[in-house]
């Protein structure tokens, strides 16, 4: 008989299963989450009156928006190498300890190892939405927190051999908050940590 708790516990393992491959959340689709706030960040930047006088320096941009900016690159650049690495199980060949250190390295490596194990790929895009960057005072390294609306509908594990959709939980949650710490390391930003709230957005 199945009890409550193994109820539980399987659901909990769908989650967790989902909430790693959502760290392959594409690229693409994740500009489409930040693409708004740089336009907004454009949009903010301080325009220049046709009638200035061309003598005048040239006002530097908000550095705070401008670290944002950066955040930003690396956060596109880090689901683009999961989405790679997710796409065929391995990050073999991939840039993922480039972009991923700590535990968010480990939790892609483990996610990528249960997927191989049972024989499946991610296909599919995530969508990313109400995508924010802000930054820890008082750190060694310049550290930032991402938050993120993940929508999983439309990403999917399937049989890697036969490209069959592999059946996941229905109670899971398709829309969810997720916040990764990250931290500008010589090389760049890298992403340390990566937290999955059970938590619908």
């Amino acid at each position: 008989m199945t009890t409550a708790r193994q109820h539980h516990d399987r659901t909990a393992r769908g989650r967790r299963l989902l909430a790693a491959v959502t760290v392959a959340a594409a690229l693409t689709t994740l500009t489409g989450g930040c693409t708004s706030d740089a336009k907004d960040d454009k949009a903010a930047a301080p325009s220049h009156s046709a009638t200035a006088p061309t003598a005048s320096p040239t006002p530097s941009a908000n550095p705070l928006e401008a670290d944002k900016a950066e955040v930003r690159t690396a956060y596109d650049r880090y689901w683009g190498v999961l989405t790679e690495a997710y796409a065929k199980a391995d990050s073999s060949g991939t840039a993922l300890k480039d972009v991923a250190s700590g535990s968010a390295y480990a939790q892609t490596e483990s996610g990528l190892s249960n997927l191989r194990k049972a024989g499946h790929v991610i296909t599919g895009k995530t969508q990313h939405s109400n995508t924010s960057v802000d930054f820890k005072d008082g750190q060694k390294l310049k550290t930032a927190v991402i938050t993120d609306c993940v929508d999983v509908s439309q990403w999917k594990p399937v049989d890697k051999n036969t490209g069959q959709e592999v059946a996941l939980p229905p109670q899971r949650l398709l829309r969810y908050i997720t916040t990764l710490t990250a931290e500008k390391w010589p090389s760049g930003w890298v992403v340390i940590e990566e937290k999955f709230q059970d938590q619908t957005c």
